[in-house]
């Protein structure tokens, strides 16, 4: 990689700097460790949340007939994975608790 790095000029050395520095923080602290990740059987590869950003964001947010604000997507994003997370309840609790003053006698 610092082959390559010295090879760049200008904005692509800045770039290519930026990436190594990225992949080397990540390598540190442990987020490429593949072989850790296939031996606990956990996925490594991106396929399952594409497939949820399909049928969460591209189906569900932006269907046919769909026209939204990306701030109101942003928050119905929200809103649906509170629900799906089971924690609506606690979420609305906390809403509604935060406009509500303690009056004091």
């Amino acid at each position: 990689m610092d082959e390559l790095i010295a090879l760049a000029t200008g904005e692509q050395c800045k770039i290519m700097v930026g990436k190594r520095n990225y992949l080397l923080d990540a390598y540190r602290k442990g987020r490429l460790n593949y072989d850790k990740a296939i031996k606990k059987k956990l996925p490594i590869g991106s396929g399952a949340i594409e497939s949820l950003i399909r049928q969460v964001v591209n189906l569900r947010i932006k269907g046919n007939s769909k026209f939204w604000l990306q701030e109101n997507a942003e928050i119905m994003l929200h809103l649906r994975c509170q629900w799906i997370a089971g924690s609506w309840d606690n979420f609305c609790g906390s809403i509604f608790n935060s406009f509500i003053k303690p009056q004091t006698a």
